[in-house]
């Protein structure tokens, strides 16, 4: 895994400075302490930060072809890289080196924009044609590695990460929907970015520039549509494990140690087990836990190791370490307010103490229906058709807000989404505050430039081909919550550490075939993840399976009950802070929260994050 950074003019004859590519990649450089390269030509330059993990002693980049015509900066792992090395070697090719980046140059002489079509893994990356004076970049099909892009100044320019972009200096001139989007979901959604001048790649899309005119074009999409016959559910169990398996075993590539994160649920407990089969050896597992016990899942994580023979290292997370936010404003240079940052970043940083790259259970919950709101959207739909919307709305409107109410008690937001159409509801279900509590918060000033901070969602939502509500949702949180939240965090939180991360669950092998699999089957029993609890049954411990999920979760409203909400309160003397947010709002929700009238602690939290953002990056 590593870190990418360049410059592209719109004609050769313009000279590119040394010194602006090298500021780009060395603030990147967490990203790999490994080495760094930088390549200078005739109207480009482009810098690669690397953390060594394939072809060790040749696989340094920028890396370039014989002749010196392609250059390629790339970050990432291509998993089938020895069957496409094998595919283009009976065409002639010779190569110089072991590396899957070499495969990059090659194949994209081979097959021009096609290359990213045929590529399994993790990617960003971008390769300069010097005789045609093109760039091609490309992103995975999923967005686990990420591309930022902006044009400046006559130039292209991109990174792997915001604070490259910063330190060419790129406008930090913040977006106003950018902001109203983060305080309803917790992140800023692909393909926008917390900058105006800003942009991300989406995932599974190349862009080709020629001159200043950038194309962007998809070249992968899940379906779900109406499959063909399934197999039957005995086949389609088998078939998952077989695929689940392949995932994991081609995750094992590379020449460094390897361990997997292991919390209480069975996604990851499943990776653990697969890594065992495939090496035929124990292998050693990494969590992190709390001393609040509701929060801990060290016990459960125990004895998923035991009973598939793992080692287990532990770490504890203390309170104090969650006001430590210096590194989650450095980590994340948008703002990014899921609270499971913190612990993922710790349960990084204790796994690279022992090993370079982990594995995760990521995307076992949106592949096989494992969250829980899967389940109430889908219930919502069936109780929809009881009444007309309006009666749903005339009950919403007359349900008290209520959060003092014990949670079975709460059913406003219900009654509003029985009457709302179901794109709407599902954002509604999905995100962290509703529109009018987004705008309670922000300045009335930016609230025409806001839009409906709920758009992304909407139009994830509605541009789906999915017909069952289940396949709608999962679409969704395919092009917004899962590259904007899931990804993000595992790979900020790793890369902030140089670990590399790998899930296996997000295969896109194994998502493709997950995407014809009935919805009915998820949720046998009235349970989430049914169909996956079942085709694991002959292989982890019965008790993990019928475990309650957790993850790595925090006791944030507690916390904010305490020294986050101290924090809070501090951070609204902020000057730039209360250009953007009403003091006064967030000082009667921090009041209200701390006298158990109400749980605002997601909006606290996000305030706090967007504090630190503006503090460090915002200038």
């Amino acid at each position: 895994m590593c870190g990418i950074a360049g410059v592209f003019a719109a004609t050769p004859q313009r000279s590119i400075a040394r010194e602006q590519v090298v500021a780009m990649t060395r603030a990147i450089a967490h990203r790999g302490p490994d080495g760094e390269g930088i390549q200078i030509g005739p109207g480009h330059g482009l810098g690669h930060r690397r953390l060594a993990i394939v072809d060790l002693a040749s696989g340094a980049q920028p890396m370039s072809t014989p002749d010196g015509r392609l250059w390629v900066t790339f970050n990432g792992e291509i998993y089938n890289y020895l069957e496409l090395r094998a595919e283009l070697e009976a065409q002639g090719v010779v190569f110089r080196t072991r590396s899957d980046t070499e495969v990059l140059l090659h194949g994209y002489r081979a097959w021009g924009t096609g290359l990213a079509a045929r590529l399994w893994g993790m990617f960003a990356f971008a390769l300069v044609d010097t005789e045609r004076h093109e760039l091609y970049a490309a992103r995975d099909r999923l967005g686990k590695k990420p591309f930022y892009w902006t044009q400046h100044d006559g130039l292209f320019l991109f990174g792997s990460e915001l604070k490259a972009l910063r330190a060419a200096g790129v406008p930090a001139r913040l977006d106003p929907a950018a902001v109203a989007q983060f305080l309803a979901l917790r992140y800023v959604p692909d393909p926008r970015t917390i900058f105006a001048a800003v942009h991300k790649l989406p995932p599974a899309h190349w862009c080709l520039l020629r001159g200043e005119r950038v194309q962007i074009e998809r070249y992968w999409r899940v379906s779900f549509a109406a499959a063909a016959e399934p197999l039957a559910p005995s086949a389609c169990r088998e078939r998952t494990l077989e695929l689940l398996d392949s995932a994991v075993r081609i995750r094992l590539m590379g020449e460094v140690p390897l361990a997997p994160f292991l919390s209480g649920g069975i996604d990851s407990y499943a990776v653990v087990d697969s890594m065992i089969r495939s090496l035929g050896r124990p292998v050693t597992a990494c969590t992190i836990g709390f001393d609040e016990p509701r929060f801990d899942e060290r016990a459960a994580a125990r004895a998923s190791a035991a009973a598939c023979g793992a080692q287990l290292h532990e770490e504890v997370l203390r309170a104090d370490e969650m006001l430590a936010l210096d590194w989650l404003a450095e980590t994340f240079d948008e703002p990014f307010s899921d609270s499971s940052a913190v612990p993922t970043y710790h349960v990084s940083r204790l796994a690279r103490r022992h090993v370079t790259v982990a594995l995760t259970g990521d995307g076992g919950d949106e592949w096989f229906g494992g969250y829980r709101r899967y389940l109430f959207d889908r219930r919502e739909h069936r109780v929809r058709r009881w009444l007309p919307a309006a009666v749903w709305r005339g009950l919403g409107s007359l349900w008290p807000k209520a959060d003092w109410l014990p949670r079975w008690l709460r059913g406003k937001r219900t009654l509003q989404n029985l009457g709302a159409d179901p794109a709407v509801a599902y954002a509604r279900s999905v995100s962290a505050h509703l529109p009018e509590e987004v705008f309670a918060v922000l300045r009335p000033e930016h609230h025409a430039a806001a839009g409906d901070p709920h758009a992304p969602l909407l139009a994830a939502y509605r541009g789906s081909d999915a017909v069952a509500p289940l396949h709608r949702a999962v679409a969704t949180d395919l092009a917004t919550w899962l590259p904007g939240d899931i990804l993000v965090k595992a790979d900020r939180a790793s890369m902030a550490v140089a670990l590399e991360v790998r899930a296996p669950f997000l295969d896109h092998r194994l998502v493709e075939f997950a995407a014809t699999l009935p919805p009915d089957w998820h949720f046998a029993g009235g349970r989430t993840k049914a169909f996956l609890r079942s085709a694991l049954a002959g292989r982890l411990d019965p008790a993990a399976l019928v475990r309650k999920k957790q993850g790595f979760s925090v006791p944030l409203r507690a916390w904010c009950q305490g020294p986050v909400g101290n924090a809070v309160a501090e951070a609204l003397g902020q000057a730039s802070l209360r250009d953007w947010l009403d003091p006064a709002v967030v000082e009667r929700l921090l009041r209200r929260h701390r006298q158990g009238l109400g749980d605002h602690a997601e909006m606290l939290w996000a305030v706090l994050v967007l504090a630190r953002f503006l503090e460090r990056w915002g200038r």
